[in-house]
Formats: C-alpha cells, sequence, structure tokens
C-alpha cells in the first residue's frame, strides 16, 4: 500500500508541475487563479465542520489458543477487529488579500474501540504474561481503546490550468499524540490476572501536500466537482510503551520498553465529490464535500511482542468524510 501511495503521489506532482509550469508561462490564456472556493473574495473567513465515519485497521495479535487432538495439534493466533466509530474534524481559514494564499488550521477528534475473547488453552500475545507460571489460562479476554488528537496547520494557493481544473499545493505542520490502551483479563479455574499494554505516541513535524478540483459542471451558481488530496506529514516524537501483567496473588511482571524517540511518517489520500454555492451577491459561500479519506501511519505499532519480537504495524484509519464549510 506504501508504494501505491508513493507512486499516485510522484505521479500527481509531476502532472501539477507541469500544469502549473504552463500557465505560468502563457500568459494569454486569461485564466485567473483560483483560491480554495470558485470564485473567493479576498479577505474572507472559512469555517468547516468534517463529521467523519472511520474504521481502524492494526494488526494486533493478543493472544493465541492450542486445540489437541490424537496426533494432532494446533494452533492459531487471536487478531483484534474494529468496528467503524465517528468522529470530528473542525477548523478554521482565512483567504488572504496577498496574492490569493489562503491558511487553514484544523483539529481532529477520533476514538475507536475493540474487544475480543478467547477460550480453551489461551495464551498472552504480549511478553508480560508469558514470563507467569500460571500460563496457559482457559479463557481471555481484551479491551482496546485508542484516542487520537491531531492539530494541522497549513498555508496553500489554488491555481487554474483549465477551465475545470485546479490545484493547491500547500505545507504546513502537523502536531498531537495517538494513546492506545489494551487492558486483558486472564483467568483460569483457581486464579486470574490482568495485563496493560500501553502504546502512546506524540510529537510534531512538516507536512505537505496537493489538492485537486476537476469540476463536473454547473447548473446557475450551484457548481459540482470531483476534489482530490494526497499529502504527507513527518512527525519526530516519542512512544511511552508499557506491557505490566498483575496476577491474583499480587505478582507484578513488567517489561521495561522505555521511551523511543523517532519520527513517524504518515501518508493521507482523500477523494469524493464537492457541491459548491456562491449567495449574498457572491460574497459568500457555501461547500458540501462527500470523500473517502485514507491515513496510513507507518510503523506505528511498537509493542514487544512474545511471538515475533517489536511490533512494527501499520495503523490505518480509514472511511466517510463529510465536510461542511462557510465562507464569509
Amino acid at each position: 500500500m506504501t508504494r501505491i501511495y508513493i507512486r499516485l503521489a510522484v505521479v500527481l506532482l509531476l502532472s501539477m508541475g507541469g500544469h502549473l509550469y504552463a500557465s505560468s508561462t502563457n500568459q494569454d490564456t486569461g485564466l485567473p487563479n483560483l483560491s480554495p472556493r470558485q470564485r473567493a473574495q479576498d479577505k474572507t473567513i472559512d469555517i468547516f465542520v468534517n463529521a467523519l465515519y472511520w474504521k481502524t485497521s492494526e494488526t494486533v495479535d493478543w493472544a493465541f489458543t492450542l486445540k489437541t487432538k490424537p496426533n494432532f495439534v494446533g494452533s492459531a493466533y487471536k487478531t483484534l477487529a474494529f468496528d467503524w466509530d465517528p468522529g470530528f474534524r473542525v477548523g478554521v481559514g482565512y483567504n488572504m488579500h496577498h496574492d490569493q494564499w489562503d491558511t487553514q488550521f484544523t483539529y481532529t477528534w477520533f476514538q475507536a474501540q475493540a474487544n475480543d475473547h478467547a477460550s480453551g488453552s489461551v495464551t498472552s500475545g504480549f511478553l508480560a504474561a508469558r514470563l507467569s507460571l500460571l500460563e496457559p489460562f482457559q479463557k481471555g479476554k481484551i479491551d482496546f481503546n485508542l484516542h487520537y488528537n491531531m492539530f494541522d496547520w497549513d498555508l496553500g494557493r489554488s491555481f487554474l490550468v483549465s477551465k475545470s481544473l485546479s490545484f493547491r499545493p500547500f505545507i504546513g505542520a502537523k502536531a498531537g499524540w495517538i494513546n492506545q490502551r489494551l487492558r486483558a483479563k486472564w483467568t483460569s479455574p483457581d486464579y486470574f490476572a490482568f495485563e496493560k499494554v500501553k502504546n502512546n505516541f506524540r510529537g510534531g513535524g512538516p507536512k505537505g501536500g496537493v489538492d485537486s478540483q476537476w469540476i463536473l459542471g454547473n447548473i446557475e451558481r450551484h457548481v459540482f466537482s470531483l476534489k482530490g488530496t494526497l499529502a504527507a506529514a513527518y512527525l519526530w516524537g516519542s512512544w511511552t510503551l508499557r506491557d505490566q501483567f498483575i496476577d491474583v496473588f499480587s505478582t507484578k511482571t513488567s517489561i521495561p520498553m522505555g521511551r523511543r524517540n523517532f519520527g513517524s511518517l504518515m501518508l493521507q489520500t482523500l477523494m469524493g465529490f464537492g457541491w459548491d454555492f456562491d449567495f449574498d451577491k457572491e460574497r459568500s459561500h457555501f461547500a458540501l464535500n462527500v470523500s473517502y479519506e485514507i491515513q496510513d501511519w507507518l510503523n506505528h505499532f511498537q509493542v514487544f511482542s512474545n511471538a515475533s519480537g517489536t511490533q512494527n504495524a501499520d495503523l490505518i484509519l480509514q472511511g466517510l468524510t463529510v465536510d461542511v464549510r462557510f465562507d464569509f
């Protein structure tokens, strides 16, 4: 999936560069520069709200089970499966007077939950429980919680490269935190135990990308279009990792994983349909965009596993994004 993102980004950026060069060298076309809206007024404020309905994907092998039969021993890993969860994104922007630049500031909030259970001969997928003499257990249950809080700032400028196609390259910054916590309970007839696993990240760094808009047609002041985004961000930050196991005898086992400091690469793509409408003598603007968005946080799950050592699973957030915005 990472290679597909990179190839799409290279093709789109090369295409954008060629169009921008052509529009800048050909002064006889008479094509104006666009702002983020179709016919923007300068010195306007842009307010927008996004409703998110995303699904989380992350490989978390939390346990494995053993099934024994005559002349046969089978094992199976238990992996968390996530449901669809709601979230939101809010922001404010400003369309500048100078050369039709614009800037935007956004905040994104999203939470995901998952749970699972296993029975039979159950062994924890994390290292702390494996150091206990109580294994294997007869039952296991786990609850997973993800808290995503992210702030974005970007500065961009739109270019009309034809009567129907425009690009908006942008640069900016991204910062925030992603906390992941897992709580497991292991039980057998004579004892029980709890395990707490934490994979928390916080950081910040530069971002960049390009928005695109292809106008399909219009009915009077109503404009319909295809819209897309390709973006990437590199956040320098730190992971706080913990794996702690406490049994019924108050014996505590902790895996000292410490703090890891290095960068986190995020790739983002978005594609959907847009409806734009100007009113109040074209001094105000309303837009509704319905898109499918994917964010891929590479190598984000770093907890140490007893199966394969340090984990390097991607955290993928994807789903429906409904964007409502108003310029005035």
